[in-house]
């Protein structure tokens, strides 16, 4: 693959990843929402959103936003590529909390060439979501779209790795603890009416039925 995005200015990058995050479906982003999460005047926003309309990258439309073209889709998910991998490694290689990570990350996003993120990749071994269990799109710029469901709707002898934990805090500690985090892997090998049990790397884990409600998965190789 070849480094196109890194051919952009930072300035464009931050630019249409901040756009890929505030969109909701295929909604127009307002530049006043824009020119807030920015901390940019809405016209120096208003001017930056049409230059990027010259290059191909958005369609602006006054009165109504801002939203990405295909080009500019594809730049700002090989920058989020390396942005959520970068967060996976810190939190889980180095210790750091999320916050901490996405801060890091913040700055590693526009440095990496996609070779270092590739090599990065294969390292973590091939991660689906970034910490907080937000997809992390592939090396050819789609974003991956699974189907999500809880836990305890998996049937027995499939795999899938957990999305996010909508549990409090002592209970996701606990998890953890078992490598059941956003990211992770695991197969449900049986079902009882109290429990599930579940392997996680080498580990065989039995699982109570009221923790498995609030874990959120994708079925492996439906992404």
């Amino acid at each position: 693959m070849n480094d196109i995005s890194l051919t952009l200015s930072e300035s464009i990058e931050t630019y249409l990843i901040t756009i890929a995050r505030l969109r909701e479906g295929s909604q127009a982003v307002p530049l006043s929402q824009l020119a807030e999460m920015l901390s940019i005047s809405p016209v120096s926003v208003n001017e930056m959103c049409r230059k990027l309309q010259d290059q191909g990258f958005v369609v602006y439309q006054p009165y109504k936003g801002v939203s990405l073209t295909p080009q500019g889709e594809k730049h700002a998910h090989y920058i989020l590529r390396r942005h959520r991998l970068w967060e996976v490694f810190l939190v889980q290689k180095l210790g750091f909390d999320y916050h901490e990570a996405h801060e890091a990350a913040c700055q590693l996003e526009h440095s990496t060439p996609n070779l270092v993120a590739d090599r990065l990749e294969t390292f973590l071994e091939y991660p689906q979501v970034n910490p907080e269990g937000v997809p992390i799109p592939r090396a050819n710029g789609i974003l991956p779209v699974s189907p999500w469901l809880a836990l305890i709707e998996m049937p027995a002898g499939r795999s899938c790795h957990v999305i996010r934990c909508d549990l409090n805090r002592t209970e996701c500690d606990f998890l953890d603890e078992h490598g059941i985090r956003p990211g992770a892997s695991l197969t449900v090998l049986a079902m009882t009416a109290e429990n599930l049990l579940l392997q996680v790397g080498w580990e065989k884990i039995s699982l109570a039925r009221s923790l498995a409600e609030s874990i959120i998965v994708a079925e492996e190789g439906h992404e």
